[in-house]
């Protein structure tokens, strides 16, 4: 009985896992927490690249803090050439989660996940034939 017990208790942690599986090009294949548990946090710009080329401004022309709330608003931070600026907004999923819709200042930005960890998320965008992934570093 007691090994009925263990075998039932690892099915359902199997098909937990099966509709936890990531759909993200860069994983995680696996994960017990939801994608908006693991998108909402603190999260600061660390590496930009264009068209597969290193494009990552140095932090004394560009830095960027984005908090995403559980209640998907978000307050974002950023330094350009050393003048601070600070913004709120809103996010959402698309319809299917393979999206991370960013709204701020009356503009907003559809970014492809490319991986959400909780502790590291990929973003890409395609603008006039550039493509550009932002990786995003928990704080």
């Amino acid at each position: 009985m007691k090994k009925l017990a263990i075998y039932a208790f690892a099915l359902s942690l199997t098909a937990f896992g099966i509709s936890s599986c990531g759909k993200y090009e860069e994983g995680p294949g696996f994960s017990l927490l939801s994608k908006k548990a693991r998108v909402t946090n603190t999260w600061k710009l660390t590496k930009v690249e264009v068209n597969g080329q290193d494009n990552t401004p140095s932090e004394s022309s560009y830095s960027l803090t984005m908090t995403l709330k559980d209640d998907e608003t978000l307050s974002a931070s950023y330094t350009i050439l050393g003048f601070p600026y600070n913004t709120t907004g809103n996010w959402a999923f698309s319809s299917d989660k393979a999206d991370l819709i960013l709204t701020a200042n009356s503009e907003t930005s559809t970014n492809e996940i490319i991986r959400l960890t909780n502790k590291e998320m990929k973003l890409q965008q395609i603008n006039n034939g550039d493509t550009t992934v932002n990786t995003y570093t928990a704080q």
